[in-house]
């Protein structure tokens, strides 16, 4: 599980091997917090559904890689989640709105708990964000980027005790292209998105969880 919480705890911008820093290519743009949310709002409210290939690399905060894989995400917003690590381990997140199941072979267990729709714990959550909540949780800043024609937006939390220090979302034509985030320990994660599929009808069943065979369940969720 530890490995798989990586993605779900950590934040924001850096230089360092496969993490590209801000002042490399970007022109920032000098809006407003409420304008740079609602710019950001505009381009996710266009995106109901997204499945996407995803690259995860994350360094330690001497630079050097602690972790590196291959996963697939789908989302059907606003509260349906499908996340699998595909290599070079096999673990996954199910989330239908009211459970989230996490399952872990290696284990041979499933842990299921309430799902809380909280960005703060798992920032591939913020693409389900509404101007409002954005501009009322993050200082944010619109970036146009001069290669790519691509559109970085800055986002640092407002809140004192956040995981995260501060946060990139990096679009190509609207299509999300990058995450960037550094945890308050220094560690830095960098999620490249390919071969996304933006509003695609996704089959309902992909979010529901059924039980393997041979696995042991641990329900943390009080009922």
């Amino acid at each position: 599980m530890k490995k798989l919480l990586t993605l779900l705890t950590f934040t924001t911008l850096f230089s360092g091997a496969g993490i590209t820093s801000l002042a490399q290519d970007e022109v920032v743009v000098n809006d407003s917090n409420a304008e740079a949310a609602l710019k950001l709002a505009l381009i996710l409210q266009e995106m109901d559904t997204l499945s996407a290939d995803v690259e995860q690399l994350t360094l330690d905060q001497d630079g050097r890689e602690i972790q590196e894989f291959q996963a697939k995400l789908i989302i059907d917003k606003p509260d349906h989640f499908y996340w699998e690590i595909q290599s070079p381990y096999s673990e996954s997140i199910i989330a239908n709105g009211n459970r989230i199941w996490r399952i872990e072979p290696d284990l041979e267990q499933v842990t299921v708990e309430e799902f809380q729709n909280d960005a703060g714990r798992n920032p591939l959550l913020l693409l389900n964000g509404d101007a409002e909540l954005l501009a009322g949780s993050y200082t944010i800043a619109a970036a146009e980027l001069e290669l790519g024609n691509r559109q970085r937006f800055i986002l640092t939390p407002t809140a004192p005790d956040s995981q995260f220090e501060r946060l990139s979302l990096t679009f190509a034509e609207n299509v999300i292209q990058e995450m960037q985030f550094e945890s308050s320990l220094g560690q830095k994660t960098s999620l490249s998105f390919s071969n996304p599929e933006i509003n695609a009808v996704i089959d309902p069943e992909i979010f529901e969880f059924h039980m393997p065979e041979g696995m042991e369940i641990i329900d943390n969720t009080g009922d």
